[in-house]
C-alpha cells in the first residue's frame, strides 16, 4: 500500500459528515448505517485504504458504546473483531502493531479482554437461515431494496465480527444480485460496476467449488449486460428524437464531418454537396447538416468498413 496519504486525505474528506455527527454523539445508528455503507462501497471497489479506515471507523463506534455500558461486552467484541480484521489487508508490521495496540487500548479502557470464542445467542443459525430472516424484515417494511441492502450489510458485517466466511460470502453475493438487478432496471452502469466488484470480493473469500464457479459466472454476466447497455447508450435509437440529438453537433463542425468523410470517395461530389448547401436558407442548411451526421454515426455503428459508412452517405447528397 504505497503513497497512501492523498488517498487517505481523499478518505477523510469522505468521512467528514459521518465523522461530525458521531463526535456529537447523536444519532450513531446513523452513522454505523453510513460506515457500513461505506464498507460495501470500499470492497466492491476493491479499495483497501478505504476498507480499512471504514472497519476502523466502525470499531471506534462501537467501543464508543461499549464505554458507554450500551451492551458493552457484546459492542467490546464487536470493536476488536473489526480492528483485527483490519489487519488482513496491512502488509506493514508496524502499522499491524499500531491496531494490535488499539485492542489493548479497548481492553484496558473497558476493562474486559477479547477472546475471539466469543459468540451471540444466535450464532447457530444456518445461513440460509440469517439471510431468510433479513428477507422477512425487509418485506415487513414494505419498500423492498433500500431495506433488503442494508440487511445484507449488516449480515456482512455480523460476518466479519462472527467469522463466519460462509456468512461473508452469501452476503456480498445478495449485495452483488441486488445491484445487478438495480443495473437493470434502470440502465445503471455503476451498479453494474458494484455488482462486478462485489462478486468478485465474495470469489476471493469463498472456499467452495461449486460456489466460486457460480460467482465467476456472475462476475461475466454483470460485464457482459453492463457492455450492452454502454453500446446502447452510445447507438441512438430510430424513434427517439432525444437520443438523436446527442448526436448533433453544431453546423460548421457537422458539416465539415460530412464533406472530409464524402471527400475519401469522391472530390467532385463535394463540390455538389457545398454547392447544394450554400443554395439553402440558414435554418435549412442547419437540418440539412444535421440530417448528415445524424445518418453518419448511424452508419458507423451499422457497418464495421469505413467505405461501407462513406458509400451511404454519399447516397444522402
Amino acid at each position: 500500500m504505497k503513497n497512501t496519504a492523498p488517498r487517505l486525505s481523499a478518505v477523510a474528506e469522505e468521512f467528514q459528515e459521518l465523522d461530525l455527527i458521531f463526535a456529537g454523539g447523536s444519532d450513531l445508528d446513523v452513522v454505523e448505517k453510513g460506515y457500513a455503507r461505506k464498507l460495501i462501497h470500499a470492497i466492491s471497489r476493491e479499495d483497501e485504504v478505504l476498507t480499512i479506515e471504514t472497519l476502523k471507523s466502525l470499531g471506534d463506534l462501537h467501543l464508543h458504546k461499549a464505554k458507554s455500558n450500551e451492551h458493552k461486552a457484546e459492542n467490546f467484541h464487536r470493536a476488536c473483531a473489526l480492528y483485527e480484521d483490519v489487519l488482513r489487508y496491512i502488509r506493514n508490521e508496524e502499522e499491524k502493531a499500531v491496531m494490535q495496540h488499539r485492542i489493548r487500548y479497548a481492553e484496558k479502557c473497558t476493562k474486559l479482554v477479547y477472546s475471539k470464542k466469543y459468540t451471540k445467542a444466535e450464532t447457530g443459525l444456518t445461513v440460509a437461515e440469517i439471510l431468510h430472516g433479513v428477507e422477512k424484515k425487509a418485506k415487513v417494511k414494505g419498500h423492498e431494496v433500500v431495506p433488503l441492502m442494508e440487511g445484507y450489510t449488516d449480515a456482512f458485517v455480523d460476518a466479519i465480527v462472527e467469522r463466519n466466511k460462509g456468512l461473508e460470502v452469501e452476503s456480498l453475493k445478495s449485495l452483488g444480485d441486488l445491484y445487478l438487478e438495480k443495473g437493470r432496471v434502470g440502465r445503471d452502469e455503476a451498479a453494474f460496476t458494484t455488482a462486478a466488484g462485489l462478486y468478485r470480493a465474495a470469489l476471493d473469500r469463498c472456499e467452495d467449488s461449486d460456489g466460486r464457479e457460480t460467482l465467476k459466472h456472475r462476475i461475466k454476466y454483470a460485464e457482459k449486460v453492463k457492455g450492452n447497455a454502454e453500446k446502447q447508450r452510445e447507438r441512438p435509437t430510430r424513434n427517439s428524437k432525444a437520443d438523436y440529438t446527442k448526436w448533433l453537433v453544431p453546423p460548421s463542425t457537422a458539416c465539415k464531418a460530412a464533406l472530409d468523410v464524402i471527400s475519401e470517395i469522391n472530390k467532385k461530389r463535394i463540390a455538389g454537396a457545398d454547392s447544394h448547401i450554400n443554395n439553402k436558407t440558414p435554418a435549412d442548411t442547419e437540418r440539412y447538416v444535421n440530417m448528415i451526421y445524424i445518418h453518419k454515426s448511424i452508419y458507423i455503428s451499422m457497418y464495421e468498413n469505413p467505405m461501407d459508412v462513406v458509400v451511404q452517405i454519399t447516397l444522402l447528397l
